[in-house]
């Protein structure tokens, strides 16, 4: 008769209790002898957990013994937890080695087919079981009350690494790919770049391995933040680790990847001799129009927009539409004098406000101050014991939420007027050289700038363009032209874009 022996020990266990491989081959060896058995050969599985099957040795053991089944009359192990110690699982293994024609052997349990020593094992295996179970919800409530501190206790996510502070406890640092974090976040806040984009200026800067989904995920962790969320937790907890980026910044984000806050980046990227493709459409069925190039009879090449709806007619030239297409923009450019006008009047208007903004930025400030005597009283409440823990964190994570609520609506009423001057004049420079602008730049700034002046549906139609709608900034300018030009248009606007 021959057998195959197989034994395990986790770190743990060998460390606290002594259960060495070598103390339990040799048992196992012992018993064989003893049982008149010819070991056939010894599995040792060194470290892993009994929790699964999914085990290195475990599988090479069933797979050996279904191959060897004719041959093997015997798996002998020193305790029945060393197969598994889920009692579940340990029942599975049994009935598996058994329909091979295999008996489980213990070294140190009862072996009896009778009822009773088949129920000592079940009960044996239940105790197992059970102490796995509590070492199970011991870990997890340490993870929980870990949390609570504002601990990680995960793999670190990317832009951190995993560490110990002065008392050993875990926490995290900032990585060498921390910076690439921030400014990830920096450049999608401005709402200017797609995913895609973002992704190949890192790589270039050096972030070899980021992908659109591993900076989505980056994206939307609140960790980079100091903020600690998971499904244990019912609300945001402030990590002790250092955060990338400010709150501000990583809600500000999210709003964006929401759809709450509008970006111009453009959503179709085209090819580059083509900028106006899937931009204007035709006037009779309303799709966009796509470009190509087409070879002549004498094999001159061709580039020419038209209308890819079967049965329209529409075929313009490259040259001709964004030739037509620059003169538009050119005619929109307003006069200097109507800039000057234009710059006047927004900057009384944004003096006058002033007064309102001081007001509105005292007001919020002393609400901010408020709140945060609030969350003061709470915490002496709560060392006083008049609260108790769950009620002062519930109340607590109220009041941080509206302090950080707050906070974001004091910096956004907080502007100065350097920065607007500043934001005047690069506007100026803008509108005074908009069609320069769009013939020089790239495809990506060309398509930019396009959905930037015209936000709704342009059509090319007998060598002019109509539009639903310009932005708002041009209708501004509309409205504070003087008494004397409403006649007509002094940069052409009304004439074409009403054709």
């Amino acid at each position: 008769m021959k057998a195959i022996i197989y034994v395990r020990v986790s770190t743990v266990e060998q460390a606290e209790h002594g259960y060495s491989l070598e103390a339990q081959e040799k048992e196992c060896r012992q018993f064989a002898i003893n049982k008149g058995y010819e070991i056939d050969r010894v599995f040792i599985e060194r470290g892993e957990s009994a929790k699964t099957q999914d085990r290195t040795e475990l599988q090479g053991l069933i797979k050996y013994a279904t191959e060897n089944k004719k041959k093997l009359s015997a798996l002998i192990i020193w305790k029945y937890d060393r197969l598994a110690r889920n009692l579940s699982d340990q029942v599975e293994l049994v009935k598996c080695f058994s329909l091979l024609g295999i008996r489980v052997l213990s070294v140190t349990e009862n072996n009896e087919e009778t009822s009773v020593g088949k129920l000592m094992r079940n009960i044996i295996g239940s105790f197992s079981q059970y102490e796995n179970d509590i070492k199970s919800e011991r870990t997890i409530s340490g993870m929980k009350q870990a949390l609570q501190q504002g601990r990680w206790c995960w793999l670190a996510p990317i832009g951190y690494k995993n560490s110990r502070d002065a008392l050993n406890k875990p926490t995290l640092i900032p990585s060498d790919e921390a910076p690439y974090v921030t400014e990830a976040f920096n450049l999608a806040q401005t709402g200017l770049y797609k995913q895609s984009e973002i992704v190949e200026r890192l790589k270039v800067k050096g972030f070899r391995r980021l992908t659109t989904g591993l900076l989505n995920r980056i994206l939307r962790n609140p960790i980079c933040c100091g903020l600690l969320k998971t499904d244990w937790l019912d609300n945001y907890v402030d990590g002790v680790h250092k955060p990338l980026i400010t709150k501000e910044l990583f809600f500000k984000v999210q709003q964006i990847l929401s759809g709450k806050r509008p970006d111009i980046a453009p959503k179709v990227r085209n090819h580059a001799d083509f900028p106006l493709r899937n931009f204007i459409r035709c006037p009779k069925c309303g799709q966009k129009l796509t470009g190509g190039w087409s070879t002549g009879r004498k094999k001159v090449r061709y580039a020419y927009y038209h209308c890819r709806t079967k049965g329209c007619s529409l075929n313009v030239s490259k040259q001709e539409l964004e030739t037509a297409f620059y003169n538009h923009l050119q005619s929109l450019q307003p006069k200097e004098d109507m800039i000057a006008l234009f710059e006047a009047s927004v900057l009384d208007v944004w003096r006058t406000g002033q007064e309102e903004s001081a007001k509105e930025e005292l007001r919020l400030g002393k609400e901010l101050k408020e709140l945060r005597i609030k969350k003061d009283r709470l915490i002496e409440q709560m060392l006083k014991s008049v609260l108790d823990d769950e009620t002062y964190k519930g109340k607590a994570s109220e009041v941080e939420g509206a302090i950080l609520t707050k906070q974001v609506e004091l910096n956004e009423a907080r502007i100065d007027l350097t920065d607007m001057e500043s934001c005047l004049n690069y506007c100026k420079g803008f509108l005074l050289n908009l069609a320069s602008l769009w013939a020089n730049a790239d495809l990506s700034s060309r398509q930019r700038l396009q959905r930037l002046v015209f936000p709704k549906e342009v059509y090319y139609e007998d060598g002019a363009f109509r539009t639903t709608a310009t932005s708002l900034l041009f209708k501004q300018l509309q409205q504070i032209q003087p008494t004397e030009s409403q006649m007509a248009s002094p940069w052409g606007f009304e004439p074409q874009s009403q054709a």
